[in-house]
C-alpha cells in the first residue's frame, strides 16, 4: 500500500517517524538551518588549542537520504561541546568543514543495540574540503546535515584560532520587520544646509530624527533614506548624506552609521530640484537588541563657491525605512 497507514495523529494507534518527520518538513515548509542567532556557533577555545567549541542551540535538517525526501529533522546541542580538529603537518595546509549531522539506521548502518544510547545527531569535521566550499550541497551529501564553519588551517598548525574558522550557519526561520517613516515636509519645516564640519547636522531637524524600537532578535539593519525635491540654488557646492543610530558616541554624533553618499550641486541652469537616496546594510550590535534608538538622517557640505545652495521647504519630504534582520550572528564577542 502507498499510503501510511496511520496519519499524523490518531488516538491509540503508532505513528512511523517517516509520517512525524513529513509533519516536521510540512510544518516549517522544508526550511534548514539553526534556530537562533547564536545556536551553534563555532569559536575556538577560550585559550586556543586542538578543538573547537560548538555553542548549544537547536537547528532544523531536511533529509537527503535516498527516499526521504519531504522530510525533516530536529536537532539540539544541548550543552557547548568541543570537538579535536587534526592538526596539520608541514607539507600544507587543509580546509575543514564543520557539519552537524544525522546519522539514521533507517537509512544507512546497523540499528543499535541500545537506541535510546545511539548517537543520532553528530557534529563532524570534514576534511579537505575546497576553500570556497559554503554549504553541504557543495559536497553533494547523501545524508542529513548543515554546514556550521569553514576552517582554514595554515600547515605545521594544531592549534585553531578564530582567525581560521568562517562562520557558515544560516537562519532555519528567519524573521523580519518593517519599519516606514515617511513625512511630508510643511511651510514652517524651511530649512537650508549649513553644516561644514565632519559630524553634519540633522537634515532636515522636521522629521530627520526618527525613535525606533529594534528587535530582540535582529542582528543586522537594512536602512533606506530618501531626502525627496532637495532644493539646490545656483552655484558650486557638494556634501554628503548619510543616517547615524545608537547611543552618543560625542556630542551631535551617533555611534554608529551608514556609510556617506555624496550629493553635488549644478554651477548653472537655476534652481533645481534632486533626490538624494542613502542605502546601506549593517550589524546591529548586541547592545542596541531588544531597545529603542534614535535613527538620525544627516548631511554635510564642502562650501567651495561661498553659498549655501542646499534647502528643504514645503515641496520637500523625507523617508525612512528600515529592515531589521534576524541572521546568523557571526561576532566572537
Amino acid at each position: 500500500m502507498a499510503l501510511d497507514n496511520v496519519p499524523w495523529a490518531v488516538t491509540g494507534a503508532e505513528v512511523t517517524a517517516a509520517v512525524a518527520r513529513q509533519e516536521l518538513y510540512d510544518s516549517t515548509s522544508g526550511a534548514e538551518g539553526v534556530s537562533a542567532v547564536g545556536a551553534l556557533k563555532v569559536q575556538a577555545l577560550q585559550t586556543p588549542g586542538p578543538k573547537i567549541r560548538i555553542a548549544p542551540g537547536g537547528a532544523l535538517l531536511t533529509n537527503r537520504y535516498n527516499g526521504g525526501a519531504g522530510q525533516s529533522y530536529a536537532a539540539r546541542n544541548a550543552t557547548q561541546t568541543e570537538i579535536p580538529v587534526t592538526a596539520t603537518g608541514s607539507a600544507g595546509g587543509r580546509t575543514d568543514l564543520v557539519v552537524l549531522r544525522i546519522l539514521d539506521p533507517e537509512f544507512e548502518g546497523q540499528a543499535p543495540e541500545d537506541p535510546d544510547e545511539f548517537s543520532y545527531t553528530r557534529i563532524s569535521v570534514i576534511e579537505g574540503v575546497s576553500s570556497n566550499t559554503k554549504s553541504v550541497k557543495d559536497l553533494n551529501l547523501t545524508y542529513p546535515a548543515i554546514a556550521l564553519a569553514r576552517i582554514s588551517i595554515p600547515a605545521s598548525t594544531a592549534t585553531i584560532t578564530n582567525a581560521m574558522i568562517t562562520d557558515l550557519r544560516v537562519m532555519a526561520r528567519p524573521r523580519t520587520d518593517d519599519v516606514w517613516r515617511p513625512r511630508p515636509n510643511v511651510v514652517a519645516d524651511r530649512e537650508t544646509l549649513k553644516a561644514a564640519g565632519a559630524d553634519g547636522e540633522y537634515f532636515p531637524n522636521a522629521g530627520g530624527e526618527q525613535h525606533i524600537a529594534i528587535p530582540e532578535w535582529a542582528t543586522r539593519v537594512q536602512i533606506r533614506a530618501t531626502w525627496m525635491q532637495v532644493r539646490l540654488e545656483e552655484g558650486k557646492n557638494f556634501g554628503q548624506a548619510w543616517v547615524e543610530f545608537g547611543p552618543y558616541l560625542r556630542p551631535s554624533t551617533r555611534k554608529y552609521k551608514t556609510q556617506q553618499y555624496n550629493w553635488d550641486g549644478s554651477e548653472a541652469g537655476g534652481v533645481s530640484r534632486q533626490v538624494w537616496i542613502v542605502e546601506d546594510d549593517v550589524a546591529v550590535p548586541a547592545e542596541l537588541r531588544g531597545t529603542t534608538q534614535p535613527f538620525v538622517m544627516k548631511a554635510r557640505y564642502n562650501q567651495a563657491g561661498g553659498a549655501w545652495i542646499a534647502s528643504i521647504d514645503e515641496m520637500s519630504g523625507v523617508s525612512l525605512v528600515v529592515r531589521f534582520l534576524e541572521v546568523a550572528d557571526p561576532s566572537t564577542t
